[in-house]
């Protein structure tokens, strides 16, 4: 499957009204394709950051679903982020890693 079919993918999958936080680079510019919408946050310019800041919003805000969309680099960027988000297990947060 290509990245930006599993964007769709996703996309599809879900009811419309989850906050999502994708990484710098071609997954940000095909979310944005697929669904801009005001509570997408793109992360450009911070490479490996997604996942610590879907973890801050799922924390904070506990009544949202928030789905973090990055690259397997982007993780490999901050993989102390994937020990915390294991502690804490949001059960708000979904964090999609693609290849």
């Amino acid at each position: 499957m290509k990245r930006y079919d599993a964007i769709r993918a996703i996309v599809q999958a879900l009811d419309g009204n989850e906050l999502f936080v994708s990484s710098n680079g071609m997954i940000s510019r095909e979310l944005f394709t697929v669904r801009d919408a005001p509570q997408n946050f793109y992360m450009i310019g911070s490479m490996g950051l997604a996942s610590s800041i879907g973890l801050g919003l799922a924390i904070s805000l506990s009544n949202a679903q928030i789905i973090v969309i990055e690259g397997d680099g982007n993780v490999l960027m901050n993989m102390g982020s994937i020990a915390t988000i294991g502690h804490f297990a949001p059960k708000n947060l979904i964090q999609v890693v693609l290849d």
